[in-house]
């Protein structure tokens, strides 16, 4: 039975005493340290301070102590566990920031390649606008600089000291000296085209040019290099020469192409150029106008008489050929040659004059 804070006896569920009205607590009657009896309310014991309520029983304080002894026996392994995931979470980041850093790099390498493509082209322009502004001062131009001069102005050392030997040994041997372009013709090239220019390195470049003159139509890969900043031709391959078959020198009144072969019963073929100056010496030509031309046995030309050059064969096929003559007192011109039947035709290409052997 419960009793009130008066000592009346109460029922289990009654908040104030029925006698004298007391409140009826909840809390312990009796101080579980010292013993003591609650008289009211009141929340500590009047002799040793221990509360009414809350006070931890002997077995709890039993079970908090072990668990303080457990925790200072598993203590050193807790500690050694969060120094070693320390030490694995700092190698993750490191390994992490060494990954991004590596990504990074192969970023960086993939961009500079992207600038170097740029780059490429870029230089491929350069060099292109370079070697059109040298073939425009160098191909049919009107002034009076030698292709000694333009060797100085637009190619390499290397090209220069070449250049210089040849022009040494043409002096010793007492010929010409070499020229630029296609060496054994007087027609120098008079239009060009850049096909492409392709990069072979920072300071090298391969130029695929075609050039055509009245005569000849030709493929030559360019090799130039940078000096000092600027570009100049390195070296001048010529891949292809062939007639122009636009020109009028090789095209006769029907059309037809003037090296092209013809079916003719002579005996006679050209085989070389000293067989078609051979077969010309001594013989005498006559036109319809009247006007002759006679080549002397050291293949000297002469017009009406008067003293025209010496010929030379420019070019030449079993059938035909084409002639220069120059040093004398009409300059220099060119004739076509062409064996009809038994005889030889002479042909002046600039008005269409046919001279007939007599």
């Amino acid at each position: 039975m419960r009793q009130c804070p008066n000592g009346h006896e109460v029922g289990d569920n009654v908040k104030y005493c029925p006698t004298c009205g007391a409140e009826i607590t909840n809390g312990n009657k009796f101080c579980k340290k010292c013993g003591s009896e609650r008289m009211g309310t009141e929340k500590f014991c009047s002799q040793c301070g221990t509360p009414f309520d809350g006070v931890p029983s002997n077995n709890h304080i039993v079970i908090n102590e072990e668990k303080n002894s457990s925790i200072k026996k598993y203590l050193p392994y807790i500690i050694g566990a969060v120094v070693v995931l320390a030490i694995i979470g700092y190698f993750n980041s490191k390994d992490y920031k060494d990954v991004n850093e590596n990504q990074s790099i192969v970023t960086d390498s993939i961009a500079i390649d992207e600038s170097d493509k740029g780059n490429s082209s870029t230089n491929s322009n350069e060099v292109q606008d370079a070697l059109h502004i040298i073939l425009s001062k160098t191909i049919n131009v009107a002034d009076t600089l030698s292709d000694k001069d333009y060797v100085q102005l637009y190619f390499t050392d290397r090209y220069k000291s070449h250049y210089r030997n040849a022009c040494k040994k043409a002096d010793r041997e007492g010929n010409e000296y070499p020229r630029l372009w296609w060496s054994y013709s007087d027609s120098d090239p008079e239009k060009f085209t850049i096909k492409n220019v392709r990069m072979t390195s920072s300071n090298e470049a391969k130029a695929s040019v075609g050039m055509s003159s009245e005569l000849y139509v030709a493929d030559f890969e360019i090799i130039l290099k940078k000096e000092n900043g600027r570009w100049f031709i390195d070296n001048v391959d010529e891949k292809s020469i062939e007639n122009n078959s636009e020109s009028d020198i090789y095209n006769d009144d029907t059309g037809d192409s003037y090296y092209q072969e013809r079916e003719s019963s002579s005996s006679r073929t050209f085989y070389s150029e000293q067989i078609v100056i051979g077969y010309l010496a001594n013989q005498s030509f006559r036109a319809s106008d009247g006007l002759t031309m006679r080549v002397d046995g050291d293949g000297r030309l002469y017009v009406d008489g008067d003293y025209a050059g010496v010929l030379s064969v420019l070019r030449y096929n079993s059938t035909s050929a084409l002639l220069r003559y120059g040093g004398g007192m009409y300059g220099e011109g060119k004739l076509t040659v062409q064996i009809v039947g038994d005889k030889f035709q002479l042909k002046d290409p600039t008005d269409g004059t046919v001279y007939y052997q007599r």
